[in-house]
């Protein structure tokens, strides 16, 4: 669903016509980013790999690149690296010296500015945007109102419990998988 889309259902859902989404415009797109980025941040946390270059000292920068959050380093050969992002998140240091390092990494996404811009989540889950931007109209007006705005606010909620991060309930270990099953009870 577009963010024009997403516009028009909370405005059918707070039943109000669709022609006076011009009234609603910019509150609606700043309602909806604010719905957007809490599902990204703190329920899809999407994930994308990035294949780098370090330097003698082990070092990458990160300056560009759209990072939320760098969960694992990898060596060249697929091993775990140890790392550390820098303080003010500029730079990245590994254990591996000048080489090749694959940061896993929880990245950001661009807010929605365009009327034909999607959000970035799973379709089932487009709709709860629109609910946030209703639970936020809402939520400022008179007591009838406000509990209008606490069933949105659920819905959102609900909405975006359903979603799972990226990689979630994954095996993301083998090593010395069977290794322990020779382990003997000494007691």
């Amino acid at each position: 669903m577009t963010l024009a889309g997403l516009m028009k259902l909370a405005l059918k859902q707070l039943d109000e016509t669709p022609e006076d989404i011009s009234e609603y415009d910019e509150l609606f797109r700043s309602y909806a980013n604010m719905g957007y980025m809490i599902a990204l941040r703190l329920f899809l946390k999407p994930r994308e790999s990035f294949a780098l270059r370090t330097d003698r000292d082990g070092r990458a920068d990160i300056c560009a690149l759209p990072l939320g959050r760098v969960v694992q380093a990898e060596d060249e050969h697929g091993g775990a690296a140890w790392f550390d992002v820098a303080a003010d998140g500029s730079s990245v240091t590994t254990s591996v010296k000048n080489g090749r390092v694959t940061l896993l990494c929880e990245v950001e996404y661009p807010p929605l500015r365009g009327d034909t811009d999607e959000p970035r989540l799973p379709e089932y889950a487009h709709p709860a945007i629109a609910d946030y931007i209703c639970y936020r109209h809402l939520s400022s007006g008179n007591l009838a109102k406000q509990s209008r705005a606490e069933f949105f606010y659920q819905s959102f909620y609900q909405q975006m419990r359903a979603l799972r991060q990226q990689g979630a309930g994954s095996v993301t270990r083998m090593k010395n998988l069977y290794s322990v099953t020779a382990a003997k009870y000494r007691g």
